[in-house]
């Protein structure tokens, strides 16, 4: 039986964002793989994956793990962006999402989201 998740895309003025519930996000042991960009609704637990970096990884961890992934689209402003993504706390830097019980993170087949830049 395959799985599928169903997540927002918020295009905004400037940015755009994955809307991911956090059981989804640690089904996939990647809540602690994410960047400074990304954000996180800790009241909520839902994550806000940012389209160029975040939302790339998350959609390649479906793709490894055959998941499928229904996105409906979803314009707003700024001020909605700020009111509804961009007020809460950076997903980035490994937080404390563990405490739900996914310490471990998969990162095979994600190495190329990982690398160095600088390193020849």
């Amino acid at each position: 039986m395959s799985k599928t998740i169903d997540v927002i895309y918020y295009s905004t003025p400037g940015h755009g964002y994955i809307k991911v519930d956090g059981d989804d996000m640690r089904d996939l042991k990647i809540s602690q793989c994410l960047s400074h960009y990304s954000y996180y609704n800790e009241d909520d637990d839902i994550f806000y994956l940012e389209e160029d970096c975040d939302a790339s990884l998350f959609m390649k961890r479906c793709e490894l793990d055959s998941v499928t992934v229904n996105v409906t689209e979803e314009d707003i402003d700024s001020e909605q962006e700020k009111s509804l993504i961009r007020c809460h706390n950076s997903a980035g830097g490994g937080g404390d999402y563990g405490y739900f019980g996914e310490l471990e993170q998969n990162v095979v087949g994600l190495e190329s989201f990982f690398n160095d830049e600088d390193e020849e």
